[in-house]
């Protein structure tokens, strides 16, 4: 951002009541779910309207949750969620980064293995001889030459 964009939006969200920030931020949550909702139905090339026969609500309901004129409820989403097959899960920034960090770590772990086994097979007169089994956690992964 510019200096001049960053002095205008923190006039702007600076100056917010605790009440506005609050709304806001149910604001952008109720639209992160709702955006998960929209590819779904996209994907499953179900509509609005057929979305809510599903979970047993008014079409026109579903256009307001998804134009931002009314908020979901814990219920809504739940409904959504079981007929679509979406499965929500809530991670807080600290959550992601902790489980990006572990798949590196797993993923750097599988390639080292290769790693050896690919010395060891140019090591070894009779590569075809040479088989690396490792376990990850769901997969198996086997290797021969």
């Amino acid at each position: 951002m510019t200096n001049s964009i960053k002095k205008e939006w923190d006039a702007l969200f600076g100056t917010m009541s605790q009440e506005d920030l609050v709304s806001s931020k149910a604001d952008l949550l109720a639209m992160q779910f709702l955006g998960l909702v929209d590819q779904k139905m996209e994907q499953e090339n179900i509509s609005k309207k057929d979305l809510a026969q599903k979970i047993g609500t008014s079409a026109s309901f579903i256009t307001q949750l998804f134009r931002g004129d009314r908020k979901p409820n814990w219920n809504i989403l739940a409904k959504m969620s079981l007929e679509l097959g979406i499965e929500f899960k809530v991670m807080t920034e600290g959550m992601i980064q902790e489980r990006v960090t572990e798949e590196l770590m797993d993923y750097h772990k599988r390639w080292t293995k290769t790693q050896e086994y690919l010395k060891l097979k140019n090591q070894v007169t009779n590569p075809q001889a040479v088989m690396a089994v490792s376990h990850a956690d769901q997969d198996v992964i086997a290797m021969a030459g």
